[in-house]
């Protein structure tokens, strides 16, 4: 007599190709002061050497040190280098200067999330955890500017919209093992040893862990914007010799 283990590997086969989607709404306990919540996230702007030629890559790394408090950002905003499109150089005298090539931020691309049959505008989000640090880097500065002999001050503003929900779409895969459990639970065969049901069950859940894993993506309901914070970097000086 086959097991129910051996029984159920074409389902898991099958489960593998099908399609679902679900989502849970979960609300982030940040107070919906985005001032207060963003007062001690802190940039800061860092190149490694403070002296370049004007043909010289020109790294630059931005560190985003958060507060106290969690934070729901878009994605787009802090995890690209479109988290650079406010990046303000000036020289020596004080002049700005103009990019050759503007640093983009993309739009966050929206997505509808099914929630108790309604259709959810959302886009996808970052859970900046309290006292968690981010790193976006930048990986040629000259790739946007044209940098003669001079020297050189950068700073960065961003204005970072803050959210007070997330979505979370389940992957299709795990409603998929979930329902399996469900169904071996309810096996009343009696061929089909206890032993049997809850070892197929731990090999589901395993799967189920691994995936979880994998996939920790998070959505943003557009209607839950809190709003923006301005915030602005140190400034770092270069030298172009």
């Amino acid at each position: 007599m086959k097991t129910l283990k051996s029984l159920i590997l074409p389902y898991l086969l099958l489960i593998f190709s099908m399609i679902g989607c679900i989502s849970s709404l979960q609300t982030q306990p940040s107070p919906s002061d985005v001032t207060t919540a963003t007062s001690e996230v802190i940039f800061t702007l860092s190149t490694p050497k403070s002296t370049y030629i004007s043909k010289d890559t020109i790294p630059i790394e931005l560190n985003i040190q958060n507060g106290k408090f969690d934070l729901l950002v878009p994605f787009v905003n802090i995890s690209i280098p479109g988290a650079f499109a406010q990046l303000s150089v000036t020289d020596s005298a004080g002049n700005v200067v103009e990019p050759k090539h503007s640093i983009t931020a993309p739009s966050s691309e929206e997505i509808f999330i099914e929630k108790d049959g309604k259709s959810v505008q959302c886009i996808q989000g970052l859970e900046l955890k309290a006292g968690a640090t981010q790193v976006v880097s930048l990986e040629d500065l000259q790739k946007y500017y044209q940098l003669e002999k001079d020297d050189y001050t950068i700073t960065l503003t961003m204005g970072l919209p803050v959210y007070r929900d997330f979505l979370k779409k389940r992957h299709p895969e795990i409603i998929e093992l979930e329902e399996e459990i469900k169904r071996i639970q309810k096996v009343t065969d009696a061929h089909v040893s206890a032993a049997d049901k809850r070892s197929a069950v731990n090999d589901i859940q395993e799967q189920i862990d691994l995936l979880e894993k994998k996939h920790k993506d998070i959505y943003l309901p557009v209607e839950s914007l809190l709003g923006k914070a301005m915030l602005t970097s140190n400034s770092i000086t270069l030298m172009i010799e």
